[in-house]
């Protein structure tokens, strides 16, 4: 595990997270959970609106990684974004029950291969502007 030391020179974990910028509603941040909790079993960590009011905040953990459900986000209609996010799966009917929900309503979605590097590639750019790629091999 990787440490870093803090300004008071203590050492501590790094944590990777992650925040996705998703749409100007509070509504839209609960539907994006949902969609990805249906996808890919997402655990919700919190959920939170700032003491001054607001907009809601959504922490959930997916695969392991924790993601930030924030307000705000541009939706874009391709793959390539600056970030998509990756995962690879061991079972081809998971990957396709995740593709085929992510792809309800999607902005853009395909499902590709083989190629050298995965025997199955879904590629979805979610309703909310997120990109994903699946990947299973045989």
């Amino acid at each position: 595990m990787d440490i870093i030391r803090d300004t008071a020179g203590q050492t501590r974990p790094i944590i990777f997270a992650m925040a996705f910028n998703i749409g100007a509603t509070n509504a839209e941040r609960i539907e994006a959970f949902a969609l990805y909790q249906r996808a890919f079993h997402a655990k919700k960590i919190s959920e939170a609106i700032p003491p001054e009011g607001g907009d809601l905040h959504i922490v959930m953990e997916v695969a392991g990684l924790r993601i930030l459900l924030a307000p705000g986000g541009k939706v874009e209609k391709t793959t390539e974004n600056a970030m998509c996010c990756e995962l690879t799966y061991d079972c081809e009917s998971e990957l396709r029950s995740s593709y085929r929900i992510l792809a309800e309503q999607a902005l853009r979605c395909s499902l590709e291969g083989p190629y050298p590097w995965a025997t199955l590639l879904g590629l979805v750019v979610d309703k909310f502007g997120v990109c994903w790629a699946l990947y299973f091999n045989a």
